[in-house]
């Protein structure tokens, strides 16, 4: 698995512009090079600064439509700056948020764009996908948030849980009958150490780390699973030496703008 963080940060971060300089963007993940998981305003700044081929992407996917995670603008740009020679880029987001990509025409016969719904399986580029639904308000009526199984080529298992809370009973009893448990794990933390207001539709470490453990006790997860966390607000980040060391003690990785985590080089 081969994962980069290009941002690792809530909706309350300011744009740091064409340097993170220890900041945080909102959050998207790389994954093997070619599939872009979120996208939001700030992307297109982390893929300069971090180096990012966009003539590797393949597919664009977005776990949930709020703006921090999904800027057509963005994605518009990348499909239109890749190789002309090359398939369009697909974009997969929430069955009801496909009503709001409206393309030119020489951008829609650069960007293809597919819905889905909690509960669907999909696959692009060799990945497989399976929704299951998050409990993350979306204020657009019929449009869902979902957390994302993946699989890639490798035969590699991701679970992608950002923006959400603990799993609905809908969403566990699902990742129980899944026969292979998870490698990876990618958890909201956007409360950090904080029990804020904000823990009814998000997460804090004691609740990710207690996620974790029943996760690993039950077999969702391999008990040597590489777990991060990402999707932090600026208001948690008050000593960020404390935090780093809260969440290394609850064996997590706390996830940083440009981290790249590659298990064929771990």
């Amino acid at each position: 698995m081969r994962i980069l963080f290009l941002g690792t940060g809530a909706a309350d971060w300011e744009d740091p512009g064409k340097h993170v300089n220890g900041g945080r963007r909102f959050t998207s993940q790389l994954l093997e090079e070619s599939i872009l998981l979120d996208c939001g305003p700030m992307t297109w700044e982390a893929i300069e600064e971090f180096g990012v081929d966009i003539n590797k992407l393949t597919d664009v996917v977005i776990g949930h439509p709020h703006r921090d995670h999904f800027d057509v603008p963005v994605i518009t740009r990348i499909a239109l700056e890749r190789d002309k020679s090359l398939p369009p880029l697909r974009l997969h987001v929430n069955q009801k948020a496909t009503e709001r990509v409206k393309l030119s025409p020489e951008a829609a016969a650069r960007l293809e764009v597919f819905g889905f719904a909690p509960g669907d399986v999909f696959e692009c580029n060799g990945f497989k996908f399976e929704a299951v639904l998050s409990n993350h308000l979306l204020e657009i009526a019929g449009e869902l948030a979902t957390f994302l199984c993946i699989t890639t080529p490798a035969n590699e298992h991701l679970f992608y849980a950002l923006d959400g809370s603990w799993l609905p009973k809908e969403a566990w009893w699902k990742l129980r009958k899944m026969e292979t448990p998870f490698d990876y794990i990618v958890w909201d933390m956007t409360c950090g150490t904080l029990d804020d207001w904000r823990l009814f539709e998000h997460c804090n470490l004691n609740m990710i780390a207690t996620m974790t453990r029943v996760f690993k006790n039950y077999g969702v997860a391999r008990k040597d699973a590489v777990v991060f966390a990402s999707h932090v607000m600026k208001e948690a980040c008050g000593d960020m030496e404390r935090l780093r060391a809260d969440v290394k003690a609850a064996g997590i990785v706390l996830a940083e703008d440009g981290l790249l985590y590659d298990s064929n080089a771990n």
